[in-house]
């Protein structure tokens, strides 16, 4: 029996243990180019609740560790080790995140998500363990656990997003997920402020500052059980959820590879990795130069700004009198823009820092830090922001067709190839490479992705002119032409 039959009998079956509920028509009664009548949806089954829940778990899980992150080399004193650790952790998660499409297969959504939350804690604690007593192995050991299992969470936190939602509620959902994890580092960044207000010098945070994060990690796996499983969620269009995989472990898992050889594919991963892969310069650069008590200010209006422009993504992203591809175009085109002028601003104040015979310090007193922090401040929310809209844009790149979990496996691929390339980024900043030669590779990859974003752009642009996304007024989700396939 398909998926879809199961989903669609599930549903009805939920909805009726519900005796508050409206009954759904049957899907398979609804004529083909007829959109189904709106319904209302038990609310804790709805697809906005999905995305409070997944965004609730992404703000204790990855949040968190973001919220020590964006003081810069996991708010440890010694960088070169921070960005180590985080190198590992990434280049683990590249593996699992490439498994990830056989555990949703497996398991289901709900488990993947919890089983993916579960590995942060320990690498919290390492962190902790490593500032209050410099203990290296547990360092090592916390990574690899956050490494091997945090590719569940970021593949399954992405695919419940993209295929839960009603295409044309897709824009709000993503917002409210990515701002849900970006607002955890504003709460982060309120405890990282008040716990080391008083140091005024560079340095590493106060150990007792980890242990707040140690216990928000712990939370995340029962949160992410709250999730209601695809066939039990209600959307407001009456459609039930399709896209999960559902193949054997191994098959998942060799279908997601073989996704890379769409070249639409490559380009996008070179966008996603993109997103994670500037922002371990500039931690770097905020760890070397500024005071904790900036670190910890940072780690709150940095995030404060990208869920700013997250909301105003979100608007802009669901109007209906506008056309997908200028949607796709006039976002990209402004975030890019403001990356690439950031990194050139960041670049051109390392040059000048690191032929200085001491290396600058600032904190909020001293002159000149408005002009050393702000580039810093622009190119994390502009990424952060990037970061949400790339998984609009893959819906679009990749319209659901006959094989619906393709989107899944995609999202799989993009996620192990953005890992890879954070793994690298952080790696490059373990060492004693100077800032300046790191932010040259740096705008050496923003100025590359430029043409992959306009390839894949035009593709969108093709597509849209000649109705292919036409779909998301009508009950099908089929491109109006022909897709190319790997």
């Amino acid at each position: 029996m398909s998926n879809q039959i199961e989903s669609e009998k599930d549903l009805h079956a939920d909805q009726g243990s519900h005796q508050n509920s409206h009954e759904v028509p049957p899907v398979e009664n609804v004529p083909y180019g007829v959109a189904p009548q709106p319904v209302k949806a038990h609310w804790y089954r709805s697809v906005t609740t999905q995305a409070i829940i997944t965004g609730i778990a992404s703000f204790l899980a990855p949040g968190a560790y973001a919220a020590l992150a964006a003081t810069g080399a996991g708010g440890l004193a010694n960088v070169e080790i921070g960005n180590a650790s985080v190198a590992v952790a990434y280049a683990l998660i590249v593996p699992s995140a490439l498994v990830s499409t056989g555990f949703l297969s497996k398991v289901g959504p709900r488990w993947t998500l919890a089983i993916g939350a579960a590995g942060y804690a320990p690498y919290a604690a390492a962190l902790y363990t490593n500032s209050a007593f410099k203990n290296q192995w547990f360092l090592v050991v916390g990574a690899i656990i956050c490494g091997l299992t945090s590719g569940l969470f970021w593949v399954s936190e992405g695919v419940i997003i993209s295929v839960y939602s009603e295409p044309a509620r897709k824009g709000r959902m993503v917002a409210i997920w990515q701002s849900l994890y970006t607002l955890s580092t504003i709460i982060g960044g309120f405890i990282n402020l008040f716990l080391n207000l008083d140091v005024k010098v560079k340095g590493g945070l106060k150990p007792k500052t980890y242990l707040v994060f140690v216990a928000l990690n712990c939370l995340a796996p029962f949160v992410s059980l709250l999730l209601s499983n695809p066939k039990q969620v209600q959307r407001k269009d009456g459609k039930p959820v399709t896209g999960i995989p559902d193949q054997g472990f191994w098959r998942e898992t060799w279908l997601t590879i073989a996704e890379l050889k769409d070249p639409k594919i490559i380009a996008m991963c070179f966008l996603w990795s993109q997103s994670l892969f500037i922002p371990s310069w500039t931690s770097t650069y905020l760890a070397k130069h500024f005071s904790v008590r900036v670190r910890g200010m940072s780690s709150i209006i940095k995030p404060t700004l990208t869920i700013i422009w997250f909301q105003v993504m979100g608007f802009y992203l669901d109007r209906k009198n506008t056309t997908i591809r200028k949607k796709l175009v006039y976002t990209w085109g402004f975030l890019h823009t403001v990356i690439l002028a950031s990194c050139i601003w960041l670049l051109i104040l390392t040059v000048r820092q690191d032929k200085q015979a001491v290396a600058p310090s600032w904190d909020w007193t001293t002159p000149g830090f408005a002009a050393a922090w702000v580039p810093v401040a622009l190119a994390t929310a502009a990424q952060g922001t990037a970061y949400g809209y790339m998984y609009y844009m893959a819906g679009y790149v990749f319209p659901r067709g006959a094989d619906k979990a393709r989107l899944s496996r995609i999202i799989a691929t993009l996620r192990s190839a953005e890992s890879g390339s954070a793994a690298i980024a952080f790696g490059i900043n373990a060492t004693k490479l100077s800032l300046h030669k790191t932010g040259y590779i740096n705008l050496a990859f923003v100025l590359f992705c430029i043409p992959c974003g306009l390839y894949i752009l035009n593709y969108v642009w093709k597509q849209d002119k000649v109705g292919a996304f036409d779909e998301e007024k009508v009950e099908a989700e089929k491109p109006a032409i022909a897709q190319e396939t790997p």
